[in-house]
């Protein structure tokens, strides 16, 4: 019988899921970023890193093998022999209100992280339990030894993980032995997703991410080496809007690609979200963004300078031309073309063009789920709509403006 306590049920929760990572179960093995000092980065300006240890992580496998537990229950109660879907999930809510409560009229806190843990189980039970995402901002700050424990946890309660993901810091991967690598990738650590963002020093500096390029190659270099597979985020924008720091921003983040060679590039072009300390540098006038053109310009330079093959992504709606991944060599060719394609528009044109995207193509829906759009944000995208179609010659500044105000308010 299960029982009448729903901590026993709950698993702890940061507050950034993984990128990508929607069949993953999460689990979280420390809290917040021990860094949290990127100027760009508004998750965690507000709290405080503190490491979970083994028993903590251990006591939330437990909970998650009692939620599949009376998950199964429910399914064979109701004859399904153990098939789940979401009404099985309803109606194990349903019969353990000692758990979670009577959902949604009365839900106690002590009941919410349980049905919170309920609803990621199950999401991942449904997906077929392969993946599993070690929460939050850099799960390798953890010691090696301790974090190869927890993999070993939770393998054996659930052999049907196949892959387990992180994200994880240059420097930390630096620090980390080739040995202590490997022994993570024997334990079941499969992925880490890196956030190189620039191989400048001066970005990097300016940015206050805290390593610099040699230690972005070092610590990629030695998680290729482990077998562990590596996702190397990066960031076109990110140098602001002078051109000769623009391209050294791409020629030096070319040049750390180039020496890893990292399984996966993944391209987040720059937003200055209000909440960041780099929208008030802006605000401030301290930090002058690239435009469009300048991010686009900056994506042609890395798709051209790019010497090896890996998978090549550019999904996220910050990425002002196209959306696309796959192996790189046989999309080059395409990417490239687009971009030309862009740049021999005439300038009203590529503004009409990047504020459709913007409005049109899902991200100003995004805003408006998240209940950040407002009058002042309808307003400038209404005078650059007009500007544009009356080919006024304040047109592009209005488009740029409505764009840049778009992006501020967060990242689909």
């Amino acid at each position: 019988m299960a029982a009448a306590n729903p901590e026993d049920y709950a698993i702890e929760c940061g507050p950034m899921g993984p990128i990508g990572e929607g069949q993953a179960l999460i689990l979280r093995v420390n809290r917040n970023c021990p860094w949290n000092q990127c100027l760009f980065c508004p998750v965690y300006k507000d709290k405080t890193f503190s490491a979970r240890n083994v028993a903590e992580i251990k006591r939330d496998i437990d909970a998650i093998i009692r939620i599949r537990d009376l998950l199964d229950q429910t399914s064979r109660y109701m004859g399904l022999q153990g098939l789940l879907r979401a009404e099985v999930v309803q109606e194990t809510v349903k019969r353990h209100p000692e758990i979670y409560g009577q959902y949604p009229l009365h839900v106690s806190e002590a009941q919410l992280p349980a049905l919170t843990g309920l609803n990621n189980v199950a999401r991942w039970l449904m997906n077929g339990a392969t993946r599993v995402f070690l929460q939050d901002a850099n799960a390798l700050a953890m010691k090696p030894a301790k974090l190869a424990e927890v993999l070993l946890d939770l393998k054996g309660g659930f052999p049907s993980v196949d892959t387990v993901t992180c994200y994880a810091r240059s420097k930390t991967c630096a620090r980390r032995s080739l040995e202590e690598l490997c022994a993570l990738k024997e334990a079941g650590l499969s992925w880490c997703f890196v956030g190189i963002e620039s191989g400048d020093d001066d970005t990097l500096e300016d940015m206050r991410k805290g390593v610099t390029k040699e230690e972005h190659i070092q610590g990629g270099e030695t998680l290729m080496a482990s077998g562990i597979h590596m996702a190397a985020f990066v960031m076109p924008g990110l140098a602001g809007s002078n051109i000769h720091r623009s391209r050294k921003h791409i020629a030096d983040t070319v040049t750390v690609l180039n020496a890893i060679q990292p399984t996966e590039v993944r391209v987040r072009s720059l937003a200055l979200l209000e909440e960041t300390p780099l929208y008030e540098q802006w605000k401030s006038g301290a930090f002058d963004p690239a435009g469009e053109d300048q991010v686009i310009e900056e994506l042609r330079m890395l798709v051209e300078g790019l010497s090896f093959d890996c998978t090549f992504e550019t999904l996220q709606m910050t990425n002002p031309l196209f959306s696309i991944k796959g192996p790189f060599f046989q999309t080059k060719e395409a990417m490239l073309d687009a971009i030309e394609w862009y740049r021999a528009l005439p300038l009203l044109q590529r503004a009409q063009f990047l504020l459709h995207r913007f409005t049109k193509e899902g991200y100003l829906d995004f805003v408006k789920a998240w209940g950040k759009d407002d009058a002042r944000l309808y307003q400038e995208i209404e005078e650059a709509e007009t500007s544009l179609a009356r080919g006024a010659d304040d047109a592009l500044k209005k488009a740029s403006r409505a764009i840049f105000t778009i992006k501020s308010k967060g990242v689909p």
